[in-house]
């Protein structure tokens, strides 16, 4: 006779008599990226520097740092549908630099939700005074770029672009 193991049972009997609370459900759940989020992020970074060289401005790099603050808050807004620059728990831009251990004088983010391609979002932010003004920012030279994926039924891209100069 089958026998299942106890700690099993257990499991099953916390996950019935405890259910996760709203926070730690959101924690939970798998953050949904793109199948080709890499090609994304490379039409969104060559689209900001042709806007930032028609006006004589130096070009971004991509900071690993500033992408996983840029992922973290995609995957957090994509979870609530929303396009918020204050992440679930309050944090703000600073406190996510901070968390990926960008040291920044200068940061600045763009959010944006339901477009279909990197060129989209940037015609889109480039046409919106304060996301051009961050695109155009002259003080900035490093980005990060996130891209995740709303659960169905939504299925929209959510877009981070966070801007900064380190010290």
């Amino acid at each position: 006779m089958f026998q299942r193991p106890r700690l099993s049972a257990l499991f099953l009997a916390l996950t019935f008599v405890l259910p996760l609370g709203p926070a730690a459900q959101a924690q939970a759940q798998a953050c949904i990226v793109p199948a080709n989020a890499d090609a994304l992020q490379q039409e969104v970074l060559t689209n900001l520097n042709a806007e930032r060289k028609a006006r004589g401005l130096s070009a971004l790099r991509l900071s690993a740092k500033l992408d996983k603050a840029a992922q973290g808050h995609a995957c957090d807004i994509a979870r609530r549908r929303s396009i918020s620059h204050e992440s679930s728990d309050g944090g703000t831009l600073k406190t996510r630099l901070r968390k990926a251990g960008y040291s920044f004088r200068a940061a600045a983010e763009n959010t944006g939700r339901g477009f279909g391609s990197g060129t989209r979002a940037v015609e889109w932010w480039m046409n919106s005074p304060k996301h051009r003004y961050n695109i155009l920012l002259d003080r900035v030279r490093d980005v990060g770029i996130g891209i995740a994926v709303s659960d169905a039924p939504d299925s929209k891209l959510h877009w981070v672009l966070n801007f900064g100069a380190s010290k």
